[in-house]
């Protein structure tokens, strides 16, 4: 046995055995943190980045309260500019639509007056917002889509871009034509909670392969091309 015990403690760590249960030390031994993603998409981050001598963030206000959007436009904004700083802020702006918008023209137009909303408010900000709708299409299915609208901070242009679309499963459909919200109708119908602050319809739909962050995350960036090439969009940019 003694032996043995030698042997063992000879052993590199890795391959000793415990038996049924490790040391206390060992069972309790914290793993590695993973190396924090820097984010900058704060008012901390900006003064931080200030006090460094590094050049301040730029502010981008989202026309929305909706964690969801506002992560998306931060994801986009760090897509197109990744070597910029962007001190990214939710703020609720009233869509003069209605809560469910139908058809492209009106769910167009709710983006549109949100962002104008935050841009009487935020002139020298590069304001984003987006509108999700539904659509009739001409063989009878309702589809799901959204517009996404980027104002210029420097002229106050303003660009816009539909995100995909994707037909809405008929129960579901049938909810929504009856008047309930696409996200109270996806509640309803799949027994979930609050999907629209979390994973959306096409993230259920999917089965994770896309969620509402990312869908609205590319309908961002598609609205801010224009922003992000000037020189060949006149009168856009930052």
């Amino acid at each position: 046995m003694l032996l043995l015990a030698r042997r063992a403690a000879a052993l590199p760590p890795c391959c000793r055995r415990w038996g049924s249960s490790p040391p206390a030390a060992a069972a309790h031994a914290p793993r590695p943190t993973p190396a924090p993603r820097r984010l900058r998409t704060t008012a901390a981050a900006a003064a931080a980045a200030a006090a460094a001598g590094q050049p301040a963030a730029r502010l981008a206000v989202v026309a929305s309260g909706n964690g969801v959007k506002i992560r998306a436009a931060a994801a986009a904004l760090a897509r197109c500019w990744p070597d910029a700083s962007f001190d990214v802020r939710g703020e609720a702006a009233d869509s003069g639509v209605p809560a469910q918008p139908t058809g492209d023209e009106e769910t167009l137009r709710g983006a549109l007056n949100r962002a104008a909303a935050l841009r009487a408010a935020h002139p020298a900000a590069l304001v984003l917002a987006i509108e999700g709708g539904v659509a009739e299409r001409a063989d009878g299915e309702l589809e799901c889509m959204a517009w996404a609208v980027a104002v210029s901070p420097a002229t106050g242009a303003v660009s816009r871009a539909r995100s995909g679309s994707f037909a809405l499963p008929p129960a579901l459909a049938a909810l929504v034509r009856g008047g309930l919200e696409l996200g109270a109708a996806d509640d309803k119908l799949f027994g979930r909670t609050r999907s629209g602050q979390g994973s959306g319809t096409v993230g259920h739909l999917s089965r994770g392969a896309l969620s509402r962050e990312r869908y609205y995350e590319d309908a961002f960036v598609c609205a801010l091309l224009p922003l992000l090439n000037p020189q060949h969009y006149p009168g856009h940019g930052l």
